[in-house]
């Protein structure tokens, strides 16, 4: 049986990050780990899934695909209570958000969808 374990970001900005992930989003942070050449910082998910954030010491540029590219990971979308209150305070931060909160009938929930600060795209929904 397969369980998923953990989802990893490349981060452009570590600090930004760590804000986003642990302060605005209030996931819990957990170990981080010195593996030479880069480092990695976990966070919480749900119980056994974890998020990955990897601070590389080199640099490979970064990609800034199209909403519609195929062939790639296009969003990571979490379930919450309040889509309206989280986007409230994800603007207050200053966070990007690439569509304000919206109903959508067919799938029976509310969501937004934001761009963390590494350029990833995140989808919170709250089901109506």
């Amino acid at each position: 049986m397969l369980k998923p374990d953990h989802i990893t970001i490349n981060v452009t900005d570590l600090k930004k990050s760590q804000e986003f992930y642990g302060k605005i989003l209030g996931l819990k942070e957990l170990e981080s780990v010195d593996m030479g050449d880069h480092r990695l910082y976990y966070y919480e998910l749900t119980e056994g899934l974890k998020l990955e954030l990897i601070e590389y010491d080199d640099d490979f540029g970064e990609l800034h695909p199209h909403v519609k590219t195929r062939g790639i990971y296009r969003h990571l979308a979490f379930n919450c209570e309040d889509v309206d209150a989280l986007y409230e305070k994800i603007t207050a931060a200053g966070i990007n958000c690439l569509q304000t909160p919206a109903n959508v009938p067919k799938l029976k929930f509310r969501n937004i969808l934001v761009e963390d600060p590494n350029g990833v795209e995140l989808e919170f929904i709250t089901y109506i």
